[in-house]
């Protein structure tokens, strides 16, 4: 794959704080960050970028498999050869490439790298129609057995091909929750449906429901004429609910499973009317009141008229508090003007919540169901502030102190300051804390400025989990709850680096624990500076960690650099909880520093 061209002078001024800044200040958009989000530019395939980018962070570190995955074999080979980035590679290299189909990548890998695969890359492979890289993963890891799941994808995928390559078909594919057959028929297979035959794997469960969901008429035929019962009322339902009319039929003509109401229901929901017509005719089976409910909420007024025309099915107040939470007046009017059921309080709150006004005014003038609190509450969460206007000039129930919260949460000041000017309700420490934890940090110092509830104890924990970083600073700034635990170690377990520096150059101060959290959560660009910039080190915990939550790179990082762990004590953990190519890899170190 070509190299991914980048303007070195526009990599220049991306790479520099100073101009860049100067840039920003002319034009809007997201303050520049102090550093670069390493995974998305090995995600692109920028070499470049990961090569002179200052400040990379990987908070998902394994970056040889993302590159892997995506196909950037230049990108791997670099990273492979980088003593920084060498060691963050894992199973999931091959397993990703399998799935792109990426076989120069996994030759490459196979050939110079000990991660091995699992078992998910012959899935993949088989997934995509890979051969060539199904018959290389075989040949390489002879020890990987062959998934009943590669069975299962090759089948729905119809890959006859794949299905030749793989070992005759085993008891982990037989004890999958459904059958291959079942597989072959979600996509109409039919030649994937005669090779399982002929090798008499008949076995089915659902495969007619399957292939009348999908429109596959040509699969329920051929699985009717050899007899291969699997067909119930599902059938029949789910072609309905898809529109698929001549499925319908056939299965009518052809099979005696039949309906229930659902296939009406369905049908009508989605506006397939001349099903509803052909159900209703040919079936005995009807519809419920969710027929007329359901399309009036989605809008089928046709549907609606010739129910209401030719059949006595009944409509609930579901139907026009459908309508209302669509915006859709002319619905109202129709079952305003034709039917009897009205509606529920539930139409205005729901119009409220979606800033509806129009349906607001139609509803106090047409109807008397009125409102709950919800209708405020649930506007000022969807920043609907005419909507809320009009309920707080027009009806009388209010809101609760949620609707300052909720609206707090979602980062909407403009509500929070309307709430605060005209209602009296007023809020709780909820509204700060979630608005913290969303980092909506002008609705943060809004609320520190003039209103008086305050926060949580444990509302900056929050926030180092979440990694607000300037929220973090504010706070630090203007208020004076902190941490209830060890900061630096709570945000290297979370793997927010700007916040470890920040904390570190303020003079917070931690514990190994530090690492050993950012080691159990596999972030090592975490673990790196905390090895550069810090003392407090880390315990053989870190490594029982890294091995228990299958973190190969982060164990290979601390076997090669943290010289306080003993490597007899890590291979001995590698023993207990790793794969055998962990094992190999320590043993090989051991060897390679008594020479």
């Amino acid at each position: 794959m070509a190299r991914p061209s980048v303007d070195p002078v526009a990599l220049q001024v991306l790479l520099n704080r100073g101009v860049f800044d100067t840039i920003q200040s002319f034009a809007p958009g997201r303050r520049l960050v102090d550093w670069t989000d390493g995974v998305l530019a090995v995600e692109r395939g920028y070499i470049t970028v990961v090569e002179f980018a200052p400040a990379l962070t990987f908070p998902d570190a394994t970056v040889i498999d993302v590159a892997a995955t995506h196909g950037h074999l230049e990108l791997v080979q670099w990273l492979h050869a980088n003593p920084l980035y060498t060691i963050t590679g894992s199973p999931a290299a091959i397993d990703g490439a399998a799935s792109g189909g990426h076989v120069k990548v996994i030759q490459w890998l196979a050939a110079n790298r000990v991660d091995g695969c699992s078992s998910e890359a012959l899935s993949n492979a088989a997934s995509g129609g890979h051969l060539e890289i199904l018959q290389f993963l075989r040949a390489t890891y002879p020890d990987i057995s062959v998934p009943g799941t590669a069975y299962h994808e090759a089948a729905e995928n119809g890959h006859i091909h794949i299905l030749n390559a793989l070992p005759p078909v085993s008891h982990a594919v037989t004890d999958y929750p459904y059958c291959l057959m079942d597989s072959a028929a979600k996509n109409g297979h039919v030649a994937v449906g005669e090779w399982l035959l002929a090798r008499g794997l008949d076995e089915c469960s659902h495969a007619m429901d399957y292939a009348a969901e999908g429109g596959h008429l040509a699969m329920l035929k051929w699985l009717h004429e050899h007899e291969l019962e699997s067909c119930s009322e599902d059938a029949m339902n789910w072609a309905a609910n898809c529109g698929h009319l001549d499925v319908v039929q056939w299965l009518h003509t052809h099979r005696s499973e039949g309906c229930t109401v659902a296939a009406v229901d369905f049908a009508a929901e989605n506006g397939f009317l001349p099903l509803v017509q052909w159900l209703l005719a040919n079936r005995s089976e009807g519809g419920s009141s969710a027929a007329l409910d359901l399309a009036a909420k989605n809008g089928h007024l046709h549907v609606i008229e010739w129910l209401h025309a030719h059949t006595n099915l009944d409509a609930t107040t579901a139907a026009m508090d459908g309508a209302a939470k669509r915006g859709n007046v002319a619905m109202l009017d129709w079952l305003r003007l034709h039917r009897t059921e009205g509606c529920s309080r539930n139409a205005m709150d729901f119009a409220a919540e979606k800033g509806h006004v129009h349906v607001l005014e139609w509803l106090q003038q047409h109807t008397t169901a009125g409102c709950t609190t919800d209708a405020m509450d649930a506007a000022a969460t969807h920043n609907q502030l005419e909507a809320l206007q009009w309920l707080h000039t027009h009806r009388t129930e209010g809101c609760t102190v949620e609707a300052m919260a909720f609206a707090a949460e979602q980062g909407h000041l403009r509500i929070v300051q309307w709430l605060h000017a005209h209602r009296s309700e007023g809020c709780t420490e909820d509204a700060m804390d979630w608005a913290a934890r969303h980092n909506h940090l002008a609705v943060v110092a809004w609320l520190h400025e003039h209103r008086t509830e305050g926060c949580s104890a444990d509302v900056v924990d929050v926030i180092i989990r979440a990694g607000h970083l300037r929220l973090l600073q504010w706070w630090y700034a203007h208020r004076a709850e902190r941490c209830t635990t060890n900061a630096i170690a709570l945000a290297s377990e979370y793997g927010h680096l700007p916040i470890v520096a920040w904390l570190s150059a303020r003079g917070e101060h931690t514990t190994h624990k530090a690492m050993n959290l950012a080691a159990e959560a596999g972030y090592l660009h975490v673990l790196r500076w905390l090895h550069e910039h810090r003392s407090e080190g880390c315990s053989i915990d870190a490594v029982e960690a890294a091995l228990v939550e299958e973190q190969p790179h982060v164990f290979k990082w601390l076997c090669t650099h943290r010289t306080e762990l003993r490597l007899a004590k890590c291979l001995r953990l590698a023993k207990e909880h790793g794969p055998k190519s962990l094992v190999r890899w320590v043993q090989t170190l051991i060897a390679s520093r008594k020479q």
